[in-house]
């Protein structure tokens, strides 16, 4: 992912997270630190905007609290 996403990343991104949040965030994050040299979060919060950026952060937060 580059740092300026495009539409279809910060699609597939959406798509994973939401699926995901509950059963194997703790291991998409990691995957994703390991992949990408940051962390997911941080991306998120440098990709999205507003209440749309809130929710994915809730959601992989919470999906880490697991």
């Amino acid at each position: 992912m580059s740092v300026c996403p495009t539409e279809q990343e910060i699609e597939a991104l959406t798509r994973v997270i939401v699926i995901r949040t509950d059963v194997d965030m703790k291991d998409i994050a990691k995957e994703f630190n390991r992949k990408y040299g940051a962390p997911l979060i941080e991306r998120i919060k440098a990709a999205a905007l507003g209440n749309y950026r809130d929710f994915l952060v809730t959601l992989v937060k919470r999906g880490m609290a697991n």
